[in-house]
């Protein structure tokens, strides 16, 4: 597998919305119903935690963290996000790619990772717990998508 991770580029923007789309698409990544522009997700994730993993040379998926709040108590957790080009899932990619965001983390004093998946994305919880994710409890009814009340896992890495 010919894959290289690096951070997130300004010419990244297109496949990055491109890949966020194909997970909206699924209705089991995110309560997302659009994919944001490029500069509400400049605005939200934090600067250098935003990886592309590049596979025989195109974007095959993304990952960034966001503050789980501005209050300085809270400086070292952060809520992450993976994404993969769905036709490439199940070639390790995921693997390779949260492992570099855990690392990067934790390199730059993050002391907590989080996030919410839902339970029906098991190849995403599956992904999480293999990299070191323990499940912290189920969020039920935490949100409507497309009317209905979903529930979420929320999963949580410590340092």
């Amino acid at each position: 597998m010919a894959a290289q991770i690096r951070a997130l580029e300004e010419r990244d923007w297109g496949d990055v919305r491109r890949i966020y789309r194909l997970g909206i698409e699924t209705r089991n990544a995110t309560f997302e119903t659009a994919v944001p522009d490029a500069e509400a997700l400049d605005a939200k994730w934090i600067a250098g935690q935003r990886w592309v993993i590049e596979h025989e040379g195109a974007v095959a998926g993304w990952a960034a963290m966001t503050a789980v709040s501005a209050r300085e108590c809270y400086r070292g957790v952060g809520e992450t996000s993976i994404y993969l080009d769905t036709a490439l899932i199940g070639r390790g990619l995921g693997t390779l790619l949260i492992a570099h965001q855990v690392r990067a983390a934790q390199e730059a004093g993050f002391w907590t990772l989080q996030t919410s998946i839902f339970p029906e994305n098991t190849a995403s919880l599956a992904l999480h717990r293999r990299a070191g994710f323990r499940e912290v409890g189920c969020r039920e009814r935490i949100a409507q998508l497309d009317g209905a009340w979903r529930d979420t896992i929320l999963l949580e890495l410590r340092a």
